[in-house]
């Protein structure tokens, strides 16, 4: 099996990562302590996109907006679309990265990384190692969670504990929507 085979293969992993991301980030205040490191904060961050597993008739919902508990994408969810991209909001210290991920490599489409402040005259490539260092530090953040992931993905809990709690909070996406109408008025 050549390597991207084995990558579409393996794509539903990053599907649940991200899936389980946004679900971690919702339930938990976004606060992550990954293995041996800091506390972290990551937020869904205004943009998340799903498709349907059907590779010759794809459906996407592409989802924007400040409110963070995206309960079209939800339910688009609990209609049996996986997560393909998201955007997130890191936090670290006073630091704040915005980046978005795919599902397949788990790339970072696009990284904004805190505001680099240093004095170009006393060390012009200092910008440029500060930027690269910042860009790691999201990339180390990011395996440490999917390292995190993966053990609880295939421990004994996940089907017990994990996959329940998830498909829970998919379910009360239909629920909250009907909370909605504040209104009075019908939802068409």
């Amino acid at each position: 099996m050549d390597m991207v085979s084995l990558v579409r293969e393996k794509r539903f992993l990053g599907r649940e990562f991200l899936t389980w991301l946004w679900f971690q980030s919702d339930s938990q205040m976004g606060v992550f302590t990954p293995e041996n490191g800091q506390p972290v904060e990551i937020w869904l961050d205004n943009k998340i996109t799903l498709e349907t597993d059907d590779q010759e008739n794809v459906e996407r919902v592409i989802c924007h907006g400040e409110h963070s508990e995206m309960l079209e994408a939800r339910e688009a969810l609990s209609q049996g679309k996986k997560v393909t991209q998201a955007s997130f909001k890191m936090c670290l210290n006073d630091a704040e990265w915005h980046f978005t991920l795919d599902d397949c490599w788990l790339n970072f489409r696009s990284c904004k990384t805190p505001k680099v402040m240093l004095d170009t005259r006393e060390d012009p490539d200092g910008i440029f190692f500060e930027k690269i260092f910042l860009i790691q530090e999201a990339v180390r953040i990011i395996e440490q969670l999917f390292s995190q992931f993966i053990k609880i993905r295939i421990s004994p809990e996940w089907m017990t504990v994990h996959l329940p709690a998830i498909r829970d909070w998919i379910q009360s996406a239909g629920a909250l929507a009907e909370e909605k109408p504040e209104s009075g008025e019908l939802p068409w």
